[in-house]
């Protein structure tokens, strides 16, 4: 049987995949104790997850010296995927795929594109946008994720697919207030 995985680990993974998944609300108050409780851990490897955490963007430091998941306003999120565009455009814009490598999906190219820099820098808006993709996807639909997908199977240039990625996170900017709205649930 393996060895325990290291606490701060387990509560950074959990506070990650809960914010992800909407089980933190925007806004929300992060309680250090009821944290650490209920994931099973003390409030050191809680707090240290949650610092990670505010530096990446996905929770905020309350003038109380606590934590609470962020809080976006349409303007924002516009940003944040006119953002997640550029970067995507400038990863996948020099993506090599090697004749006898199969070609990978969207998501995957993403994460073998560029260079290291533009690949971390396009992961942490990437999770800031996590919490929005059912909103999206409901809103939006698929067609744009599975014409790129379409375009890596069929091994089209970088710079299309490159561009195609653009206009994908250049239609969610456009429609970040529905996005926003549909994820609060006040439609």
């Amino acid at each position: 049987m393996g060895r325990d995985r290291d606490p701060f680990e387990r509560a950074l993974e959990a506070l990650r995949h809960r914010i992800a998944e909407g089980g933190l609300p925007q806004g929300a108050p992060l309680a250090v104790n009821a944290l650490a409780a209920d994931l099973g851990v003390s409030s050191t490897p809680v707090r240290e997850a949650l610092a990670r955490l505010a530096g990446e963007g996905l929770v905020t430091r309350t003038p109380t010296s606590g934590y609470a998941t962020v809080t976006r306003d349409r303007r924002e999120l516009a940003e944040l995927y006119g953002l997640a565009g550029l970067l995507a455009e400038a990863t996948l814009a020099v993506l090599i795929i090697g004749p006898d490598q199969p070609p990978p999906s969207f998501h995957e190219a993403l994460g073998a594109g560029g260079t290291e820099v533009s690949r971390q820098a396009f992961a942490r808006v990437r999770n800031q946008l996590i919490p929005f993709d059912a909103a999206a996807l409901t809103l939006l639909g698929d067609a744009d994720l599975a014409a790129l997908d379409r375009g890596l199977a069929e091994r089209q240039p970088a710079r299309v697919i490159a561009k195609q990625a653009r206009r994908y996170y250049r239609r969610r900017a456009r429609k970040a207030g529905e996005i926003l709205r549909h994820t609060l649930g006040v439609d």
